[in-house]
């Protein structure tokens, strides 16, 4: 059989698609309808090169219902931020610190090795969107070890549900199934690659001052976007000492009120999709995932 000069592929065969990296991907990618760029704002700094949050009105109303939610005894703080990416790599000098720092990451981390582009573009962006999330915090020092690749979603997206939105569910039917279908129109859910933020303990703040916490970046790289999804749960005496307070609580609950009698009327799937269900496949109609 006639083989090609190249590894001996056969005559007439195709390589194989080469993976997407946001080195590819646009610095300011085209937005859907209900989605523009929103001003930068916090200590992220660095002007637009630095990417920036998306504003998304879907996005914004549901992250509003999960603003501050009253769970009795506990107070579970949800957020979710879509964030356009950018091509800027590691300047020089933090690429000298970190591989002071972790000098194993080169070679291998759970970003991929910071020698390559991809990955040194990968770990600027997060430190950019982190420096947004968390303005009282410093970000920038932040290493790939802090993250961990999420190869099952599955879990990630049972997570989400069982700690964040079917709590919302129970006393808004149809919230789990609008929020899935926002998130899948925002990015390629089944397409993009799944981190999340696992500092050492005692290293971050707000994760550690916690009952429990995550902190998931989907990163979507055909799109060049990253959409954050996170939630803290605080005891109620805890939040009340803190940020936290019962007209956060009462917002989210109105807020939630209004959310939801709009998504029941813009959503076709709350009717098809039972309690701990949603949709997550590559559209085809064969593969879901259940709770």
């Amino acid at each position: 059989m006639p083989t090609s000069s190249q590894g001996g592929r056969a005559a007439g065969s195709q390589p194989p698609p080469e993976k997407p990296t946001l080195t590819d991907a646009v610095a300011v990618p085209d937005g859907l309808p209900g989605e523009a760029a929103r001003p930068r704002a916090g200590s992220g700094g660095g002007g637009s090169s630095a990417g920036g949050f998306i504003e998304n009105s879907q996005l914004t109303q549901l992250s509003a219902m999960l603003k501050a939610i009253d769970a009795g005894d506990r107070i579970i703080k949800g957020r979710l931020e879509l964030f356009a990416c950018s091509r800027r790599r590691l300047t020089q000098h933090q690429q000298q610190e970190l591989e002071r720092r972790a000098p194993r990451s080169l070679s291998d981390s759970p970003l991929g090795p910071l020698a390559d582009d991809s990955s040194q573009i990968l770990l600027a962006n997060l430190r950019a969107l982190m420096s947004l999330l968390f303005v009282d915090y410093d970000c920038t020092q932040l290493t790939p070890d802090d993250f961990e690749r999420c190869l099952d979603k599955h879990t990630v997206v049972n997570t989400i549900n069982h700690s964040l939105a079917a709590v919302v569910d129970r006393v808004h039917t149809g919230f789990l199934a609008e929020f899935w279908k926002v998130v899948q129109e925002a990015i390629d859910l089944v397409g993009c690659e799944v981190f999340a933020f696992k500092p050492t303990s005692g290293t971050f703040e707000p994760t550690d001052n916690s009952l429990m916490s995550f902190h998931y970046f989907f990163i979507d790289l055909h799109r060049g976007r990253i959409l954050f999804i996170g939630s803290v749960t605080k005891s109620r005496g805890s939040a009340r000492t803190g940020v936290d307070s019962d007209s956060d609580v009462m917002l989210s609950q109105d807020s939630a009120s209004s959310v939801t009698s709009k998504g029941r009327g813009s959503s076709d799937m709350g009717s098809s999709l039972q309690e701990g269900e949603f949709a997550f496949s590559d559209g085809s109609g064969d593969e879901g995932m259940r709770d």
